[in-house]
């Protein structure tokens, strides 16, 4: 059974909206965005760019770019080891492991430097910081990107 992991999407845009950051927004049309949150919803996010509210919807984003990171130390990715299921339970039987997971794991463990693909056809080379369910944190050329699980087709190392 897996514990909760720490959500990385919400920590990373209240840094941003308290700090007043800049950010630049990629969306999946491959239209880009730079602009200041100015609120955050439970699936948009208004942001002021030149002067007007944009909405964006979240499920049209690809990635969340900052200039410097805004969070300096990620909550740990990895979900809490408990002991191994008993042969024969039924927990055991449906257990199966958890590729995304183990990949993920290891990339951060080892610090190890992946190309991540979007569907946009953009690629990135980065290190992971952290994930959850629905986002990956990565460190690029000393910015941080928050990319949208659903918008990265392949992560190669």
């Amino acid at each position: 059974m897996e514990a909760a992991t720490h959500a990385i999407e919400p920590q990373f845009l209240s840094q941003a909206l308290a700090q007043g950051t800049k950010l630049r927004i990629g969306q999946m049309s491959k239209s880009e965005h730079e602009g200041i949150i100015r609120e955050i919803g439970r699936y948009e996010i208004n942001i002021e760019e030149k002067n007007h509210i944009i909405t964006l919807l979240k499920k049209d984003i690809s990635y969340i770019s900052t200039p410097a990171p805004l969070i300096l130390s990620p909550p740990p990715a990895s979900v809490e080891k408990t002991s191994p299921p008993t042969s024969g339970s039924a927990e055991a039987v449906s257990a199966k492991p958890n590729i995304q997971q183990e990949f993920l794991d290891k990339a951060i463990r080892e610090n190890q430097v992946l190309t991540i693909f979007l569907i946009t056809g953009q690629r990135i080379r980065a290190t992971i910081d952290a994930y959850d369910n629905f986002t990956v944190l990565v460190q690029e050329g000393g910015k941080q990107h928050l990319f949208y699980k659903h918008a990265i087709t392949t992560i190669n190392r």
